[in-house]
């Protein structure tokens, strides 16, 4: 073969080879997946607390007094056209991003805290965020109590706990199962709130999301729904369920109940359904207010 000959066939391969670097980039998927898990022996009256910067939250629960942690940390483009600054995020954007356990010294732990941050600042970066995604997964014993925050890009799952839960969402939406303790919960932008069913006292409070809540039992205690901006309250409750009614909004009001006495002004509903019983305080700025016959 002439030296102009193995030029030639060289330039060839070299153009395939960029060629299917180029397919990988703009066009197949590409993705870099970390995952890992643990577990735990814990006392059931403790507490799990989880700190997010960035992320979701899920807990399960077991009737067992362990606990187990599972995490993944995902970048994943499909289809889509990269720059090569996406080269940069998919080494190093999940290893960046470091989540840490701690559960003391002893081998039965009453609490476990679990947290996860960027080591630089997330603003950093901020275009490869939306490729990229945190999944905490959590199954804790059916009797334990959880706190749990995430920051960004994430929405919180707890079911069927016997305990009390404390959740803040700033970016995402809140989702409750049947809880038996106190919760208390608060999302912020646009995020909803649904819950379905608590045996205690309820404070849960949106900016701009709707609440949706589930009274399946009769309350001994009182709850609050609150929505600060535009969002709506919808509350469906078992038609033998008593307490005293006392909702407010700029928006309308409707119900499926006898109130006695009936409202006094448009904006306000205040009063009580089958004889009265623990408060259920309802405030909206301006969204509707429901409360519905289930």
């Amino acid at each position: 073969m002439t030296k102009s000959k193995r030029l030639v066939a060289f330039l060839v391969l070299l153009l395939l080879f960029l060629s299917m670097v180029i397919f990988v980039l703009f066009i197949g998927d590409v993705e870099n997946s970390h995952t890992n898990r643990s577990g735990f022996t814990v006392n059931p009256t403790g507490r799990l607390t989880v700190d997010l910067e960035f992320g979701a939250i899920n807990i399960e629960t077991t009737d067992q007094d362990h606990i187990n942690i599972a995490y993944t940390k995902e970048w994943k483009a499909k289809f889509r056209a990269l720059r090569l600054k996406s080269v940069k995020w998919i080494s190093e954007l999940p290893g960046d991003f470091e989540i840490t356990t701690k559960n003391g010294d002893s081998d039965t732990q009453s609490d476990i805290r679990i947290e996860g941050k960027f080591k630089r600042r997330r603003e950093h970066w901020q275009e490869g965020l939306k490729w990229f995604t945190v999944d905490v997964r959590v199954t804790v014993p059916r009797q334990y109590n959880v706190t749990l925050k995430t920051a960004a890009s994430g929405d919180i799952y707890v079911d069927n706990l016997i305990g009390t839960v404390s959740a803040e969402v700033l970016d995402g939406s809140l989702h409750l199962g049947k809880i038996q303790g106190v919760v208390s919960g608060k999302t912020g932008g646009s995020g909803d709130i649904t819950l379905k069913g608590c045996q205690s006292s309820v404070n849960l409070t949106t900016a701009l999301g709707n609440i949706r809540a589930e009274m399946t039992t009769q309350p001994q205690h009182p709850w609050t729904l609150h929505t600060s901006e535009s969002g709506g309250i919808d509350v469906a409750l078992h038609p033998d369920i008593a307490v005293n009614v006392d909702a407010q909004t700029q928006g309308n009001i409707s119900s499926d109940f006898s109130i006695q006495p009936h409202r006094d002004v448009e904006s306000r509903l205040k009063g009580t359904i089958n004889g009265g019983g623990p408060l259920l305080k309802l405030r909206a700025a301006a969204g509707e207010i429901r409360l519905r016959r289930n």
